[in-house]
């Protein structure tokens, strides 16, 4: 088997792996790169030019493992493209949401770059794709190579990828995964009997403070201090991605309104397309793993986030919890400009519910506010502000930790692990702790278009 890493191997970029199994090529997420713009967000696809495609995995619906795919089927029209049902729908919705930012970006001069497809590009993908249900072979090559989806437990439809050679071959990869329960979605499901060869995501190799979070004592602390706020007067932003966190955020504080951690009648507002995202989780609820089958995301009572100013003002002066997009806090995003107006008055706070990048909005505000920082600059129409309002961050991850990642590898006991989709310092932490637990194992920290044959 050949193995090549078309992703940025230094980064969490365009989540992208090609595998050649006994004369059929693979390919395992097509992403792009959320860092970048325009054609910088395509994995590298010259080291396999060259070859067919056969078939290509989409292990679920974020940016970074989707949004590549109209580039990868110019290039290979034939590839049939295998799903979840939930992650099809997922993408569709996403794709073509992907397909208006980019051409609005480039028309109002936010971008330089023309959009690399349009809505009518996307018909030839969807046209491609192939749902599968979770727990159930399918035949990828009749009579060569098999397939099964497990659930990856990361966000509604996420799957892990099981392929089965004719020779006895296993190989599994993980995607994006997470061992524990969240709040809609329960922890990920994994092979029951060893593989030879494990691909596995590396996203929190690097980060010690992860493996010592109880997610029930963060939840505690979310909650109180989500009270705290609303009881002095003031207003909350949260920050969301609008795919995964918003819904399991918006699932959390229903749960906290049911229980009365928070005032049962404190509005909760949302927008955009993270309400259009949380229609497609109750449309899939009896089609997907839940640990409650009897949720719905519109079963917490929400009220559309004002569009005219006046509305606006008189919703943020007043107790309200802000559920926005984008969870980066990416300038002219409703979540950006929602920061600058509490940022100054002390009765309000803005929480971080997840990871927030260092050189975007959301991580200069929290590194500003943890640093002690008398101001920040997240505008530049509005100039440098000081930080008067509350700010923290609340770790609410849909990723294993790296003990996690750890333990998985040595309960399937793979010959070969290759870690991907990870920060330089996250795979060589994962190798070191890896090796010394799987003495026997073959660890692989592949550079990108670096060619391995297993």
């Amino acid at each position: 088997m050949d193995f090549i890493s078309l992703d940025n191997a230094n980064d969490i970029g365009a989540s992208c792996h090609y595998l050649g199994i006994n004369g059929t090529g693979v390919v395992l997420d097509v992403g792009a790169d959320p860092n970048e713009d325009g054609p910088a967000t395509l994995p590298d696809f010259v080291p396999i030019i060259n070859r067919e495609i056969d078939h290509v995995f989409v292990t679920h619906a974020h940016h970074d493992h989707i949004g590549s795919l109209p580039a990868l089927s110019e290039k290979w029209p034939m590839a049939r493209l295998h799903l979840t049902p939930a992650t099809r729908t997922l993408t569709i919705s996403m794709l073509y949401a992907s397909a208006r930012l980019q051409q609005r970006k480039f028309d109002e001069g936010s971008s330089p770059f023309r959009a690399l497809f349009d809505e009518e590009d996307l018909e030839d993908v969807f046209d491609a794709f192939r749902a599968h249900p979770y727990d159930e072979w399918f035949d990828l090559q009749p009579g060569h190579i098999r397939t099964k989806f497990y659930y990856s437990g990361h966000l509604l439809g996420a799957t892990g990828v099981l392929l089965a050679t004719k020779d006895g071959r296993r190989i599994f990869y993980t995607s994006d995964t997470c061992v524990h329960d969240q709040t809609i979605i329960p922890g990920g499901s994994y092979p029951s009997e060893p593989v030879d060869t494990l691909i596995m995501e590396s996203t929190l190799g690097a980060d010690p403070v992860a493996e010592t979070i109880s997610r029930a004592q963060e939840e505690l602390r979310f909650g109180e201090r989500l009270a705290a706020v609303l009881k002095r007067g003031g207003t909350v932003l949260l920050p969301v991605f609008m795919l995964g966190r918003a819904q399991e955020i918006l699932a959390l504080l229903g749960d906290y309104k049911r229980r009365e951690i928070i005032d049962p009648e404190t509005p909760i507002y949302s927008a955009g397309g993270l309400r259009e995202v949380s229609r497609i989780y109750d449309d899939c609820a009896d089609s997907t793993p839940r640990l409650d089958s009897n949720f719905t995301v519109y079963g917490v009572e929400q009220r559309q986030f004002p569009r005219s100013r006046k509305a606006r003002r008189r919703a943020l002066n007043q107790p309200g919890i802000h559920v926005l997009a984008s969870g980066m806090m990416i300038e002219h995003t409703l979540s950006h400009r929602v920061a600058v107006e509490l940022l100054e008055d002390e009765k309000h706070a803005i929480f971080f519910v997840g990871f927030a990048k260092e050189d975007l909005p959301a991580g200069k505000l929290l590194h500003a506010a943890q640093s002690g920082a008398e101001g920040v600059l997240l505008s530049r129409e509005r100039g440098m502000q000081k930080i008067v309002c509350e700010v923290d961050r609340f770790r609410f991850s849909g990723h294993a930790n790296r003990q996690d990642l750890a333990k998985l590898a040595m309960e399937l006991q793979p010959k070969t692990i290759i870690l991907v989709h990870g920060e330089t310092k996250a795979r060589q932490w994962l190798a070191g702790t890896i090796r010394e637990k799987c003495p026997n194992a073959r660890v692989l920290t592949p550079g990108q278009g670096e060619l391995f044959t297993i």
